[in-house]
């Protein structure tokens, strides 16, 4: 049977960037109008079999309870997993949903969100709905039509493949352990993990990208203003900040809401896929990825970071709908 899962995370949004930057809060309880709308769009082209992340915050039960309300013969239930808090709960889910078949996945969250369900989703593809703090890989898609598109393709699959596509992701070889990251690496001048969310860019050391789209918040807005590169271009962007170049170049960047950076770039160069750049710590380092801290380096160690076409699959909303208007998928017949 056709299935859809959603994810929903109930922290994403929350973390220190909305305290130093304009920024407002996408409050928990918008998140559940947007499962409502997901589920509303769902059910609306024929899907019932929806299985949504019972979270710890309580999203997917408000939610699934607010609909059976309305809509008491649909099949929408919740699914559980070792929750506890933390973001590998969205990875967990992710390998649950890949477990029972769900043929895709809707993520409510930013790009640590997604960068956390990429690592369980196996080939799976996504809609990922903005509702972090950075949200340059997820879209503002309305939930209703992200419902709608999801359905469609579950459905359908043989039809509307052709409105999916892989995407980038960053690799890193520590000594043997792989990391990845779907929009950022950062390499930030510390010692110490602090609070996991990165606001200062005057403490970054240089910075790894698989795009750099004019009109993103965060920072990879800071390689939108040198070399812009779209999601659907091949190649990502390496950069090297740092005054002590007489070339270098002086960006300015809007990494958060109202947060406008003047920074310094040394050096910045194209990365194709395949290809890597090799960074040697010249002191204690922290490495980010996706805007959250996450590993130590010390004085002296190498790491090798490369560009893959190995990212999980998206699904286009807007391509798959105007596909199914001109496949007469969307006109009732009397």
């Amino acid at each position: 049977m056709a299935s859809v899962g959603i994810i929903a995370n109930p922290q994403s949004g929350k973390d220190i960037r909305r305290l130093v930057a304009l920024a407002s809060s996408f409050s928990n309880n918008e998140k559940v109008l947007v499962l409502r709308r997901v589920m509303a769009g769902l059910v609306a082209m024929g899907l019932d079999n929806i299985l949504i992340f019972n979270d710890l915050g309580s999203l997917g039960a408000v939610a699934v309870d607010g609909f059976r309300h309305e809509n008491k013969n649909s099949n929408v239930n919740l699914f559980e997993v070792d929750a506890r808090g933390e973001t590998a709960d969205s990875t967990k889910a992710a390998r649950k949903l890949d477990e029972l078949g769900v043929r895709c996945i809707i993520v409510l969250g930013g790009d640590g969100t997604c960068r956390a369900v990429s690592k369980g989703c196996g080939r799976i593809p996504l809609i990922p709905l903005s509702t972090g703090t950075n949200n340059a890989f997820p879209f503002s898609w309305e939930g209703t039509v992200a419902g709608m598109a999801a359905a469609l393709y579950a459905l359908h699959p043989s039809v509307y493949r052709s409105e999916k596509k892989v995407s980038k992701q960053l690799h890193v070889n520590l000594d043997g352990d792989f990391e990845s990251a779907l929009i950022d690496i950062a390499i930030i001048k510390e010692s110490f993990y602090g609070a996991r969310a990165i606001w200062d860019v005057g403490r970054v050391d240089s910075l790894a990208l698989t795009r750099s789209e004019p009109g993103r918040l965060g920072l990879s807005s800071l390689g939108a203003s040198l070399r812009p590169i779209d999601a659907n271009e091949a190649v990502g962007l390496w950069l090297k900040l740092g005054a002590k170049s007489k070339s270098n170049h002086r960006v300015i960047s809007p990494i958060g809401p109202g947060q406008i950076a003047s920074a310094p770039v040394m050096e910045h160069e194209v990365v194709k896929p395949g290809e890597s750049v090799y960074y040697r710590a010249s002191g204690d380092r922290v490495l980010a990825f996706d805007g959250e801290r996450e590993c130590l380096l010390s004085k002296g160690e190498d790491i090798e970071i490369s560009l893959r076409l190995d990212g999980p699959w998206i699904l286009n909303v807007p391509a798959i709908l105007k596909k199914a208007a001109l496949r007469g998928d969307l006109q009732m017949r009397n």
